[in-house]
């Protein structure tokens, strides 16, 4: 393509498809029937040991959480048992249960039960898990800030994890009710604070599996109560997790997240602490959290698939070799077969193929070197009988030639001899000049006179001799020579003054609206001859007065040459005959029927094309075209 987009003269763009040839169909083929069982049953197999998995690891994690969360369970029922035995020893202290009975409060730094001052008493920092111990009245302020007022005031409450700003600790506090001994009416509580921590780490942290396994302690609003690897009092922010986790049965889900921070997908255990949320307070509970990394988890899982992709990728790759061996086995002689078919395509029909392998193959192999002998059997006579053929052919070629020159020439000859009249008529009239010129100067005796009357005899016998000129120009057979150009608008002024000498009248009214046209290639006298034929026709049809309109102009690739005349016009019936040979209108001394014949095999031979135009009594338009030289 030239700089300015338009395709360069000679240039020759084609578009090759990919094509597949028949062993890489057949290798294909195979590697596709057989590559789908494989993915599919691995495929099948890779995700049902999977799923299986899963349920195996699922079902351990949702036992190990029931597991941890009874030990947990265990050790905080422990605790509570143990805080009622020492509300029961703190019910015995007379000055206490004084005090207690008269909704005062009493505190002190001295043992437990040693109390000093009649309001609230702190006791003494025990070693261990304790951090304070101090109890209140029945209807004490300190109580209503320690006990919800939801909370049954005569049951031991668990509150929920809290951060003791003193101690910079985060703490449980146990409030256990205490009774009168003889009549079990409450008297007051004994408020015990633990460090959560200390008291839930060393019972947590040793329950580890794996390298990352290990359980963790959630309360119902996602806070850690106790986890190795988060920090306690910190918060799961993965509420729909947290939801799952710590409101139903024991039992393990899937999640997109793993509860650490981590959005990824993950198995969870989970258990209630059914013991101890008994006496949590109310829309509190605690569960038992199970978690391991998922890369640790389908470790096995990645095994089975490095496994199970490894068989496949074997698998397939036998199958390629097996469909490769396949092909060879039957492409090579097939690409050999068509070897040979370009072979006799070219016209080596002398070869012989041979090829052994046992089956249809060769089989169809020695069909083929029967075919050769044959074909070129068959070849052999065809060549003879084309020869004389293309002889025959030849001379019937040259015979039409010469049959149709003949027939142009004898259409010129009856042209003539319709216009034999009319060049009388012509000729009558300057050989009447001239003999009266020759007369004028046997008589005169100036010479000057006499030159004159010369000039009037040459004028005139120059006329005499154009005519001739032109209707022996006319009727001599053509010269086979070279295609020429020509010049459509001359060969048409010839053929309208050779025309009017056949007018015997003057009704018949010629218009002439001839454009400038390019050139044509033909032969000009054959050219001249179809053009005179119709315009001929024309003034017969008129028959009388009438009008003959001759125009030519340019449509597109081709000039256009438009002859109409006024006459009597042609049939319906007939229009379709008027081409035919020896079909004629006319009477037996007018024409023998060849005129309109030879004009459509001369415009026919120059690639033109003629078309008409007639209803009866309205005139007739005929339309010549021919392609302009190039």
């Amino acid at each position: 393509v030239s700089p300015t987009g338009q395709p360069l003269m000679g240039a020759n763009l084609s578009i090759h498809r990919i094509r597949l040839g028949l062993g890489g169909k057949l290798i294909l083929a195979i590697l596709v029937a057989g590559s789908i069982p494989i993915v599919v049953g691995l495929s099948a197999t890779y995700f049902k040991g999977n799923a299986q998995l899963i349920e195996v690891i699922g079902g351990s994690f949702r036992a190990l959480a029931k597991v941890s969360a009874s030990k947990i369970d265990g050790e905080l029922l422990h605790l509570i048992t143990a805080d009622r035995e020492l509300a029961e020893l703190v019910a015995e202290d007379p000055g206490i249960r004084k005090v207690l009975l008269e909704d005062g409060t009493t505190s002190g730094t001295g043992r437990l039960l040693d109390w000093t001052q009649p309001t609230v008493t702190r006791a003494e920092s025990v070693s261990g898990n304790v951090l304070d111990s101090w109890v209140t009245g029945v209807n004490s302020n300190a109580l209503r800030k320690n006990l919800p007022d939801q909370r049954k005031p005569d049951t031991t409450t668990v509150s929920r994890l809290r951060f003791d700003e003193e101690r910079k600790r985060y703490v449980i506090q146990v409030t256990t009710p205490i009774h009168e001994q003889d009549s079990d009416s409450l008297i007051g509580f004994l408020h015990r604070a633990y460090d959560a921590k200390k008291f839930l780490d060393p019972l947590v942290y040793p329950i580890r599996f794996g390298i990352t396994g290990h359980v963790m302690v959630v309360d119902n609003r996602g806070v850690i109560v106790s986890c190795p690897l988060l920090i306690t009092g910190s918060r799961i922010t993965d509420e729909p997790l947290i939801a799952k986790v710590v409101g139903g049965k024991a039992g393990w889900i899937t999640a997109e997240s793993d509860g650490h921070g981590g959005q990824k997908f993950s198995l969870i255990g989970h258990a209630p602490l059914e013991g101890i949320n008994s006496f949590l307070e109310p829309g509190t509970s605690l569960a038992m959290f199970v978690w391991q990394d998922s890369k640790e988890i389908f470790a096995p899982g990645q095994s089975l698939l490095t496994g199970v992709g490894l068989a496949g990728v074997l698998a397939i790759a036998l199958l390629g070799i097996l469909g490769y061996y396949a092909s060879n086995r039957i492409v090579n002689p097939i690409r050999r077969l068509r070897q040979e078919a370009s072979h006799i395509a070219a016209g080596e029909l002398k070869r012989s193929l041979t090829i052994r392998t046992g089956d249809e193959i060769e089989e169809l192999a020695e069909e083929f070197n029967s075919m050769r002998v044959q074909l070129d059997q068959f070849i052999s006579g065809l060549e003879e009988k084309v020869e004389e053929r293309t002889h025959k052919l030849k001379e019937a070629q040259a015979e039409k030639e010469r049959v149709m020159d003949q027939l142009i020439q004898a259409e010129k000859m009856t042209a003539i001899g319709t216009m034999a009249s009319g060049v009388g008529h012509e000729i009558n009239n300057p050989l009447y000049a001239i003999l009266g010129n020759a007369e004028a100067i046997r008589d005169e005796e100036d010479i000057a006179r006499c030159r004159e009357y010369s000039k009037g005899i040459i004028k005139y016998s120059r006329e005499i001799a154009e005519i001739v000129k032109d209707i022996s120009g006319y009727a001599q057979p053509g010269e086979r020579h070279d295609l020429q150009r020509v010049d459509v608008n001359e060969r048409l002024s010839d053929a309208i003054a050779l025309a009017r000498l056949s007018i015997l009248n003057d009704n018949v009214e010629i218009r002439q609206d001839m454009n400038p046209i390019p050139e044509v290639l033909a032969k000009s006298e054959e050219i001249q001859q179809a053009l005179f034929n119709i315009i001929r026709n024309g003034i017969q049809a008129i028959n009388g007065k009438g009008i003959l309109e001759v125009a030519s102009h340019r449509e597109g690739d081709r000039v256009s040459v438009r002859i109409r005349d006024t006459g009597k016009g042609i049939p319906k019936d007939i229009q379709s005959k008027i081409f035919d040979p020896f079909f004629t209108t006319k009477g037996p001394d007018e024409g023998e029927g060849l005129g309109l014949y030879v004009v459509q095999q001369i415009i026919t031979k120059y690639n033109g094309t003629i078309d008409v135009e007639s209803e009866d009594g309205a005139g007739t338009v005929f339309t010549v075209q021919l392609p302009i030289a190039d």
